[in-house]
Parts: structure tokens; C-alpha cells; sequence
């Protein structure tokens, strides 16, 4: 509780309530624009359940509203193809140093997200194996650097998928990954008194947000979305890479 109200914590709100807005809008952003520099200044070993207490209800929320629209069986062999690699990037993360892993998965997903923004596009429907290997790239930087968005959302985008199909299923995969990782972070004893309570004064903030993105969505044209979406991946890459490379954190 000693935190509350002081420099970090403003930051750590201003950041919030930006975040809100962009999971509201494009369905995800909370880990993007949050864990670089939060993790920075309050460690990522707190950060990471601040951000499963601000994101667990806004997961509900928005798949209540997505329902409809999300594509059942690709998220599920997504999640299911990421939660058996997620021990392989724990066991990376072992052997290799976790700032490494980071600044390397950033790159990658920077490199696409411009790909994608001048125009590149894969041909055909999306396949089991298609689908399998991105769940499972997912898994594995979910393990070694907590990184599990940029392979999915990618591979959503570069497939063409319209607009509110993507964002509903981008909001289902968070809303799978949270279930999954809420539990482990549970048993790790990670949810200490001063996180629930730092977790719990942001949340007005980032749910706020989250109603306004919302909002925000029905208001902007599918081109202006995608460049939202992959502009949200090109930010959280850059602030990852170089707040890995100044020494304020490890993925």
C-alpha cells in the first residue's frame, strides 16, 4: 500500500488508462504498453498479477460482447497448441537470459508488423498446421518472455481476417491465456497484499478505458483498425526492446 499515490504509481496509471482504451479498441495492448515500463519501475514479478487483476474482469466484459463473432476452433487449437509449448520457453528461459529472449522476440515481431503495414499478406484460409505452429511460437515466448500476443495477432492480420472477426478473436485468446496463467500465478504467491491493492486502485482507470476503446471501435473503418493493431504491436516491440536494452528489465 505503500505505493499508492506516489510517482511510480501515476505512472504506472497514466498507463493503465492508455491501455484500457487500447484493449477496449482493439482487444488487446494491456502487456504492450504496460510491462515495458512497469516492469521497469516496479519489476515485472509485480507488474505481471497487476495485470491479471486489471485484465480478468475486462476479459469477461469483452467476451460476453465478442461472443458471436469469434471463431471457436481456431482459438481453442491456438490456446491449446500454446499451453503445451509454454513449458519449452520456461525451460529456454532457463538457458538463456531472459532480456535476450525478449529483445530477440520483439525484433521478430517488429520486422512482421512493418511487413504487414507496407502490404504483405498470406494467401489461403487458415490451416490446422498453420494454426498450430503460431499457437505454439505463442506458448513458447509466453514462457521465456511473457510474450504471447505478437505471433497470433500477426498471423490473424496477415490472413486478412475482417476486422471484428480479428478483435473477437484476439479477445477470446487473452481471455484463455489469463485463465491459464491467473492460476500459476496464484500458486506462485505472486498475489500479495500490496499487489491486490495496487491491482485494485487501477482498475476504475483501465476499465474506464476499456469503455471508451469500446466505444471507439464502432466509430473507425477496418483499414484504420489494422493500422491500429499492428501500430499497438510496432509500439509495445520498440518500448520492449529498448527498455530490455537500458538494463530496466527482462522481458
Amino acid at each position: 500500500m505503500d505505493l499508492l499515490l506516489t510517482f511510480d504509481w501515476w505512472v504506472v496509471a497514466i498507463l493503465a488508462a492508455i491501455a484500457g482504451v487500447a484493449r477496449g479498441l482493439s482487444g488487446f495492448g494491456i502487456g504492450l504498453i504496460m510491462m515495458p515500463i512497469g516492469g521497469a519501475l516496479l519489476t515485472p514479478a509485480f507488474m505481471v498479477p497487476v495485470l491479471s487483476i486489471l485484465d480478468s474482469p475486462a476479459s469477461v466484459f469483452l467476451l460476453a460482447e465478442a461472443w458471436k463473432r469469434i471463431d471457436k476452433r481456431d482459438v481453442l487449437i491456438l490456446a491449446s497448441a500454446a499451453a503445451v509449448c509454454m513449458p519449452a520457453g520456461i525451460w529456454i528461459l532457463t538457458y538463456v537470459e531472459a532480456g535476450t529472449v525478449a529483445v530477440c522476440a520483439n525484433a521478430v515481431a517488429l520486422a512482421t508488423a512493418v511487413a504487414l503495414l507496407a502490404g504483405l499478406r498470406l494467401r489461403g484460409a487458415l490451416s490446422l498446421a498453420r494454426s498450430l505452429t503460431t499457437g505454439g511460437l505463442s506458448g513458447v515466448l509466453q514462457g521465456a518472455a511473457a510474450l504471447p500476443g505478437p505471433p497470433i495477432i500477426l498471423g490473424w492480420v496477415a490472413a486478412q481476417i475482417p476486422g471484428p472477426a480479428l478483435r473477437a478473436n484476439i479477445i477470446a485468446y487473452f481471455a484463455l491465456i489469463d485463465a491459464l496463467v491467473v492460476p500459476m500465478l496464484w500458486i506462485s504467491g505472486l498475489f500479495t497484499v500490496e499487489v491486490l491493492w495496487f491491482g485494485a486502485s487501477l482498475l476504475p482507470l483501465y476499465l474506464g478505458g476499456v469503455l471508451i476503446g469500446r466505444k471507439a471501435f464502432g466509430l473507425i473503418s477496418e483499414g484504420l483498425f489494422r493500422r491500429v493493431v499492428l501500430g499497438l504491436v510496432i509500439l509495445g516491440a520498440l518500448s520492449g526492446i529498448v527498455v530490455v536494452s537500458l538494463g530496466g528489465g527482462a522481458g
